[in-house]
């Protein structure tokens, strides 16, 4: 953690109007270059007092909460920012708001000294909150003792413009300052100049007040207040100057409209509202809403003018989809024939179902074929690098060092904005090993650069090689065109996993029962196709797969907690199919005394474990014995629990699925009166040459995986029948 300034508080605001009253002097409006001027002109103390309100989340404060050392005069500080009315007493017209944030003591004295009936402390707050609202006023508690406590940050609708300004988004707050000092959050310092984002007055303040309305809108909903949302008139909303405008403008009458329905509001008085929106899905639910209660013949026509010319690929695939089956008959859509006739169906132990894609990639491997999780990460990663002098130009260095997003991308305008340098890169990329040059090159000179587009890690380029050299590099710029073309469209809804069988690549979106295509997914698949990639989906299925491999697992250890305790022997099996493939056993040194009872128990003391290896040395050889194999013990957390932490502390990883004899036995020989290992054992007659001795126990939970697979094999034939 690192020291911070005494007044870093205020050097943030001071770093944050730097910004704006320089690079963003066009943007500002008179209000904003008013406060400016009048904030540089005071006193140290009173400009620290209006910084540390600032950075606080709400606008109701506690003023006895803005006393610091920085600040030698509280008192007059806070009544300059009064004089300045920066802040004020709490409005009337904020009176319930400031009651819903009030703490509990404080609630209750207000109830109490207003002699509010049925004040119980052990109320909830919300249920003290129900009362102050139902009894209490702003005459009434405005003379209170607790209200003069507080005061109201007035100024925001000056600073949230200014901030807006700076960060590019109507989110953010002072306090990421914090978070980049004390290396919470990481910015990306390496931004070659500091220009402003919008080119006029017009285009921000425009974008601010829908970026501000989506907001609003979105807060209310959370609250479960849309209904309080006042009729929208399209007539007098504000023009939308810009791209970000426009998309904010576009996002904020779809969800307004989104919402209506959802209010089952009047159909006709939201129809205008979709047809004002230029998103996609807003031009889809009017065509829907068309289709359902006015002139099927005019929409028919509209979804053919529509696949005539496009506007984008999501509402080409609605059109084309909706057309076929509202007007020629077809019964199913196109995300259901995509699951019927997925060419590849996987039936995966049921141990699995948390886990569907990482099993999918386990099967795979088993079979002795390449595979890899990879979704949206191994087609941004080639993006990105394909692009990077292109997309992070010093003359689009838009902003500062805490945007992420890089301008074209934020835009999505990068081929139309960079058209011939995006062609001559894919020219020059036009073979796999011209591509994988770049893409090496691109890496090794840019990595752990924060990017806002993938993420870094230490197999990234590793991957990112092996799929270009197994791949069609015609189709690889087919995809990255199609990408930089519209990356909104096509930044993700990418396959789950990556398969290299007999050389060649495929992509394979996994679904198990009961799941279902996605629309961003579908519009991604149909691009990835139409681009030359193998692509698919594939089913999977649950039952008991005979040849998924298990590995049984006992350990003997100094005691009961993986945290504190050690491991001092493991003994596992390889098993597939029924039959023990591979064996793996050794004691373990845990670097500790054995108790004398563990000692008694086990058989297992100082003296034997003194030459044997601590985990660490075998570590690779349990990872590697266990990989791709369901985890099984009796009581599995146990023996799992304590592995886990021995890869916890070396710093490493260690997942696996688990099947537990315990439980599966209750399921499969109800009634009986003990499960405990030596019990059961005893009752189905398996031997065991050593109890309380990894390999023996693990011996003896191997004869109950094969009762309980039994069980199971049966309960899956009965359910086919």
């Amino acid at each position: 953690m690192k020291d911070l300034p005494t007044y870093y508080y205020l050097e943030h605001l001071h770093e944050c109007l730097g910004f704006i009253s320089g690079s963003c002097e066009v943007l500002l409006e008179e209000q904003h270059w008013a406060f400016i001027e009048v904030f540089k002109q005071q006193p140290h103390h009173v400009q620290c007092t209006l910084a540390r309100s600032l950075n606080r989340k709400s606008p109701f404060i506690d003023s006895a909460s803005l006393r610091y050392d920085e600040i030698p005069d509280p008192e007059h500080a806070l009544q300059v920012c009064f004089d300045k009315q920066w802040l004020t007493q709490i409005p009337a017209t904020h009176f319930l708001e400031w009651l819903e944030q009030l703490t509990k003591p404080k609630l209750l004295v207000l109830l109490r000294d207003h002699d509010v009936d049925n004040v119980l402390s052990s109320a909830s707050k919300a249920q003290l909150l129900s009362l102050a609202q139902a009894h209490l006023t702003f005459a009434l508690v405005s003379e209170h003792a607790i209200f003069h406590q507080y005061v109201y940050r007035q100024v925001d609708t000056i600073i949230d413009y200014l901030l807006f300004l700076f960060f590019g988004n109507v989110g953010s707050r002072l306090n990421q300052f914090s978070m980049r000092d004390l290396g919470v959050m990481r910015t990306r310092k390496k931004v070659a100049q500091m220009q402003a984002r919008f080119a006029s007055l017009n285009e921000a303040t425009s974008t601010y007040f829908y970026a501000s309305a989506l907001s609003e809108l979105k807060r209310i909903h959370k609250l479960g207040r849309i209904a309080q949302q006042p009729t929208l008139c399209i007539d007098i909303l504000p023009d939308a100057h810009g791209t970000l405008a426009r998309q904010k403008r576009n996002e904020y009458l779809w969800l307004y409209a989104k919402y209506q329905l959802q209010l089952k509001s009047d159909w006709q008085t939201v129809l205008p509202i979709l047809d004002a929106s230029e998103l996609p899905e807003a031009q889809e639910k009017a065509l829907r809403i068309r289709y359902q209660h006015a002139d099927k013949e005019q929409v028919k026509q509209q979804l053919e003018a529509i696949i005539e010319q496009p506007d984008n690929s999501h509402i080409l695939a609605f059109a084309e989809d909706f057309l076929a089956r509202k007007y020629q008959k077809k019964r199913t859509s196109v995300m259901t024939d995509m699951l019927r006739n997925s060419a590849r169906q996987l039936v995966l132990d049921e141990v699995h179902k948390h886990r569907v894609e990482a099993a999918t990639v386990d099967h795979y491997q088993a079979s002795g074929i390449q595979a890899l999780r990879t979704e949206n990460e191994l087609w941004r990663g080639l993006f990105g690098l394909m692009f990077w002098d292109i997309i992070f130009d010093p003359a689009f260095a838009v902003g500062n060092e805490f945007d992420w997003r890089p301008y074209h991308l934020r835009h999505n305008n990068l081929y139309h904005d960079q058209t011939e340098r995006v062609d001559a890169l894919l020219t020059q990329c036009d073979t796999v090993d011209a591509l994988k040059q770049h893409i090496i090159a691109q890496a090794t000179a840019h990595y752990g650069e924060p990017n806002g587009i993938f993420r870094w890690h230490k197999q990234i380029l590793k991957r990112l090689v092996l799929f270009i050299e197994h791949a069609k590099a015609a189709s690889l710029g087919n995809v990255l065109k199609a990408m930089a073309q519209d990356y909104a469209m096509y930044s993700d809804g990418f396959p789950d996993i990556m398969v290299i069988d007999n050389q060649q690549v495929r992509f394979e979106e996994i679904k198990a029962t009961g799941d279902s295509v996605r629309k961003n997914q579908l519009l991604t698949l149909s691009m990835l196709s139409k681009a030359g990639i193998s692509v698919g989906i594939t089913t999977v299925s649950w039952g008991v797969n005979p040849m998924q491999p298990y590995v049984v697992v006992d350990i003997e250890t100094t005691g009961g907690r993986a945290t504190s305790h050690k491991i001092t022997e493991i003994g596992m099996l390889k098993v597939i199919n029924g039959q023990i493939v591979d064996e793996y056993q050794t004691l373990l040194n845990p670097q500790r005394r054995i108790p004398r009872n563990i000692s008694a128990l086990t058989g297992i003391d100082d003296v034997m474990v003194s030459n044997a290896p601590i985990f660490a040395e075998v570590a690779d050889e349990v990872a590697q014995f266990t990989k791709g194999c369901v985890f099984v013990a009796h009581n599995v957390n146990f023996d799992y629990g304590f592995i886990k932490q021995e890869f916890t502390r070396l710093e490493r990883h260690f997942s696996r699925a688990k099947l537990c004899t315990v439980r599966e036995m209750r399921k499969a020989r109800p009634g009986l009166a003990s499960y405990s290992l030596a019990n059961l054992t005893r009752h189905f007659g398996i031997e065991m040459s050593r109890h309380h001795r990894a390999m023996s126990d693990a011996i003896a939970a191997n004869e109950l995986l094969t009762i309980i697979n039994e069980h199971r094999l049966a309960e899956q034939s009965n359910s086919e029948l």
